[in-house]
């Protein structure tokens, strides 16, 4: 181009140096200073029991001092047996007391655990608080368990022991047994064995599915109805079978055996835990006055047996009270049975006479008193007579009654038309 040319050109510097000038370089970050590392806790104890030590205490939801002041205070609110069984497996051992005594760092550089057992060694015999509180909240539990099934035992005993039903009861099968025994030399008993109940429904009759214990039901049923209700009698013995008296005396025994060695030891100690703990162990409705009344009642219990053993004519050595309400359930239980199947007969025979009496001829029978005129000397007899004979007699009607009288009305008539064609 000519550079003599009059016209001036001038760029856009203004977008020239916005497109391609260099950018100017980043301002410099503000120094934050270097970085701490965050120190390691110090800890004295394996990281085995640390970590479980760190899981037990995160249930409480609570800080260390809580947790210390409630073991300090023998509160169980938020301490149940099981918990105290595993804080007494994490308690520090020698050398770790040792260890955090003697170590001069502040406690925030110290780990949760160790912060912990910290807090504890400040709690005067603290294993003894937390041993104190375990056994108060075992007997607590214990005597729940124990005392309900303690008092069935001995209502079980006194219902034996005052049922009126279940010696008549027994006195009827007596009877049975001497008479179908006659002429052997167990005709003349003068009693049986308690166990021997369980055995009326081995007696067969000459029916295959009538036993011994059916017939005498039959018995009670028409005759002694108020026996019918023995079965209520037995319900709360039944209940107590199953029960075992002698595991129950060894766990309160065992139960009562700690709580005199814990109060021993708490009779020694020199600390307020004498009377803190003393008071839940022993006064008022503490853990070993309550184990003591529970001695009682196995005390009584023990009467109430010999009791037994004497009504039963048994040996008060061997008898086993678990087998006496064992045999009362199963007895009850094959009472009720027997009695279904004789109630269900006994409606089957009333139906079997309901629909058979309707199949006799209208001529066969008259009104009360009436008197047949081919035959003057015989009565006949209606329906609802012998309904209600049967009835008045306490009896219930009978299918082979039905079949007899039946037979006797058709004999009657055939007797009256040979009579009308001489």
């Amino acid at each position: 181009m000519p550079s003599s040319s009059k016209e001036l050109v001038e760029p856009d510097y203004a977008s020239l140096e916005l497109l391609f000038s260099v950018p100017p370089p980043p301002p410099p970050k503000e120094k934050t200073g270097p970085k701490i590392k965050k120190t390691k806790e110090i800890t004295f104890i394996g990281p085995k029991k640390s970590l479980l030590l760190s899981i037990f205490l995160k249930q409480f939801k609570c800080s260390n001092e809580d947790i210390a002041a409630m073991i300090q205070k023998g509160d169980r609110s938020k301490l149940d047996a099981e918990m105290l069984k595993q804080l007494l497996k994490l308690l520090p051992e020698d050398q770790e007391v040792k260890s955090l005594k003697s170590c001069k760092e502040e406690k925030s550089q110290l780990a949760n655990a160790d912060q912990f057992y910290l807090h504890l060694l400040e709690v005067p015999s603290y294993q003894l608080r937390i041993e104190c509180m375990l056994i108060c909240e075992e007997t607590k539990i214990l005597l729940e368990c124990l005392w309900p099934k303690a008092q069935a035992i001995r209502t079980a005993c006194e219902t034996i022991l005052t049922s009126h039903r279940l010696p008549v009861f027994c006195q009827l099968i007596l009877k049975v047994g001497n008479f179908l025994n006659y002429g052997h030399h167990t005709g003349d008993a003068g009693g049986f064995k308690i166990s021997a109940l369980l055995k009326l429904t081995e007696t067969k009759a000459n029916q295959s599915h009538i036993t011994l214990l059916h017939h005498i039901l039959e018995e009670v049923e028409k005759n002694h109805t108020d026996l019918l209700q023995l079965p209520r009698d037995l319900d709360f013995v039944s209940k107590a079978a199953g029960i075992h008296i002698d595991v129950m005396r060894a766990e309160a025994g065992a139960n009562l055996k700690k709580l005199l060695e814990i109060e021993k030891r708490l009779f020694l100690s020199t600390d307020d835990s004498k009377i803190q703990h003393g008071k839940s162990v022993q006064v008022g409705n503490g853990s070993l006055n309550a184990s003591k009344d529970l001695q009682k009642e196995f005390a009584t219990i023990e009467k109430k047996k010999e009791e037994l053993a004497d009504y039963l004519c048994e040996d008060r050595k061997k008898l086993s009270l678990e087998d006496v309400f064992s045999t009362m359930k199963t007895f009850r239980e094959i009472f009720l049975k027997a009695l279904q199947v004789v109630t269900k007969t006994e409606l089957h025979k009333w139906n079997y006479f309901n629909k058979t009496l309707p199949s006799f001829s209208p001529s066969t029978w008259r009104k009360k008193n009436q008197t047949n005129k081919a035959f003057p000397n015989t009565q006949m007899i209606s329906k609802t007579d012998t309904v209600k004979g049967s009835k008045e007699a306490g009896l219930s009607p009978r299918a082979d009654d039905c079949f007899t009288s039946s037979q006797k009305i058709k004999e009657a008539d055939g007797r009256r038309k040979e009579t009308g064609r001489k």
